[in-house]
């Protein structure tokens, strides 16, 4: 976890907030990694949850995603 952070700043993370690539266009991370920090707890149900959320919003916008 924490090896390709979720955030907002290219130079402080690595992908944004849909786990879309800060320098790669089209490449979409979608587990743990994105992760800031590790929880106390096993993350399966957190990273299922993140991956079905940025699918989603990846088909809703797909028309203009790679504009």
């Amino acid at each position: 976890m924490g090896t390709a952070r979720m955030g907002t700043d290219p130079a402080r993370s690595v992908v944004n907030e849909w786990g879309r690539s800060h320098d790669v266009r089209n490449l979409f991370v979608i587990d743990g990694s994105v992760f800031v920090t590790a929880g106390a707890v096993n993350p399966t149900c957190t990273i299922q949850g993140l991956a079905l959320h940025i699918a989603d919003r990846i088909q809703k916008n797909l028309g203009n995603l790679f504009d």
